[in-house]
């Protein structure tokens, strides 16, 4: 285990797994405040419809394994990086489908992200891989617990476009650590 701990290569895809569910969490736990208030006054049951959106990332996800096979771990996870974060940046809009859209886009680089994470765990790890794996969950969900606070204190303050700011920092410090540590 600490091994695991001394390994740069492998902190960095913990802090990518960590970031991962912490951008999910904190973009389908706050849309639904923006979108239940005014402009849009969404219903719970038109709230509770826009996570089918996450479908589309489920659907992606064996797609990222292939795509992650012949591009690389580090230019897979850019791209999906890269569309969550055009995602996000759609949500501003201020039209339902498009903010739609931009969920679906989010999610789907996010699942993609996730299987690019967890494929690297394997590949980082030079021996104990399923608890350097154990690890990258614990990770995961200690972002997802983040995720469901940190967006919070920027909905305070500056609403759904300082929930988009923070997860597109994340994102960024994303893209940094593991262009940074990551090998391909």
């Amino acid at each position: 285990m600490r091994g695991h701990l001394r390994n740069p290569e492998l902190l960095a895809t913990y802090a990518v797994g960590f970031s991962v569910l912490s951008c999910l969490v904190g973009a389908f736990t706050y849309v639904s405040f923006y979108l239940a208030d005014k402009p849009f006054f969404l219903g719970p049951a038109a709230l509770a419809s826009i996570f089918a959106v996450y479908l589309i990332g489920a659907t992606i996800t064996p797609v990222a394994g292939h795509l992650t096979d012949r591009i690389g771990h580090r230019k897979a996870l850019m791209g999906a990086v890269a569309v969550s974060a055009t995602g996000m940046l759609l949500t501003l809009v201020h039209s339902v489908p498009i903010i739609i859209a931009g969920l679906a886009m989010e999610a789907s680089g996010v699942f993609t992200t996730q299987s690019v994470a967890s494929s690297h765990v394997g590949k980082a790890a030079a021996e104990a891989r399923s608890s350097a794996a154990g690890l990258y969950v614990s990770f995961y969900y200690l972002g997802g617990f983040i995720g469901s606070i940190l967006p919070g204190i920027f909905w305070r303050r500056a609403g759904w476009p300082g929930c988009v700011t923070i997860i597109l920092c994340i994102q960024c410090c994303t893209v940094l650590i593991a262009t940074r540590f990551w090998k391909d």
